[in-house]
C-alpha cells in the first residue's frame, strides 16, 4: 500500500500570444520511495482546447486528452522540447500560426521546470499532473508574436517569493566553478528581454545560459549567483557553496 507524503495543488499561470491563451496549474503527489518497488517517476500532461465567442464569451470544449510519460524524458533538452510542440499540437494544430504554437510550448515547458524544481526525486517518488486548457479566440489577433505572462500574486510568491528553505538552510550562492563552468550563447532574437534587469536583448548579442536553457545578461546573472544558486525563471538548482 503507498504511504502518501504530500498531495499539492501547484498555483497556475497564464500565457498568452496574440490573443491565444495558455492556462496552466499542477498537480504533485509524492510518496515514500521503497528499494525493492519498481515505480519509475511521471509526468501526466492533459490538455484541453476551448473556442472562446468575442460575443457572448460563450466557451467551446473541441479537444481533450492526456498523455503519460517517464518523468526522466524532462531532462533531455531536445526530447522535451520535440514532446512539448507535439502534445500542444494535438490540441492547437491549424488553430495557432507556427510562431504561437512554439511560444506556447515554451511556456509550458517554463512551467513545468518551474514545478519541478521545487519536488526533488531523491528520496521520493513523484506523479505529477500537468492541466493546461488552450483558449482559442474567434478571430484571432493579427499581432506581432510576443510571449506574454500573467501570474496571480500566489503564483508569484510561490515561485519567486522568498526561498524556500529546506533543512532549515536558506539559499546560499553557486559555487564559483559551476558558474565558471557556464556557457555563453548568441541570442537571435528568440527572447525579448532578460528576466532579470527586463532591458531587451539586441540580436546576435552574447548572453550567459544556464544548464536548464535559460540565458541572461552575463552581470545579471552572475550577480543573481552570487546570492542564490537557482535559475531566476524556473528554479533550476545549481551546485552550492560549501560551508
Amino acid at each position: 500500500m503507498d504511504t502518501y507524503v504530500a498531495f499539492t495543488e501547484i498555483p497556475g499561470w497564464t500565457a498568452d500570444t496574440s490573443g491565444v491563451t495558455l492556462r496552466i496549474k499542477a498537480r504533485v503527489v509524492m510518496r515514500i520511495w521503497q528499494p525493492d518497488q519498481d515505480i519509475e517517476p511521471q509526468l501526466i500532461s492533459h490538455f484541453c482546447r476551448q473556442t472562446i465567442s468575442s460575443s457572448d464569451h460563450v466557451t467551446t470544449e473541441h479537444a481533450h486528452f492526456t498523455i503519460p510519460q517517464p518523468y526522466c524524458h524532462i531532462s533531455h533538452h531536445p526530447t522535451w522540447e520535440e514532446q512539448t510542440q507535439r502534445m500542444l499540437s494535438y490540441v492547437a494544430a491549424n488553430h495557432v500560426r507556427p510562431t504561437d504554437l512554439d511560444l506556447l510550448s515554451l511556456a509550458f515547458r517554463r512551467y513545468t521546470y518551474a514545478v519541478l524544481g521545487q519536488f526533488p526525486i531523491t528520496t521520493l517518488v513523484a506523479v505529477m499532473e500537468f492541466f493546461s486548457v488552450v483558449e482559442i479566440p474567434f478571430t484571432p489577433s493579427a499581432s506581432a508574436s510576443q510571449l506574454h505572462y500573467s501570474l496571480p500574486r500566489e503564483t508569484y510568491e510561490y515561485f519567486f517569493g522568498v526561498e524556500i528553505t529546506q533543512y532549515n538552510r536558506g539559499p546560499r550562492p553557486a559555487s564559483p566553478a559551476t558558474v565558471e563552468g557556464l556557457q555563453m550563447v548568441t541570442k537571435m532574437g528568440e527572447d525579448s528581454s532578460c528576466s532579470i534587469c527586463l532591458d531587451d536583448f539586441e540580436v546576435m548579442t552574447q548572453a550567459l545560459a544556464m544548464p536548464c536553457g535559460h540565458s541572461f545578461h552575463e552581470g545579471c546573472l552572475k550577480e543573481w549567483l552570487r546570492r542564490k544558486n537557482s535559475c531566476p525563471l524556473c528554479r533550476f538548482s545549481m551546485l552550492p557553496t560549501t560551508e
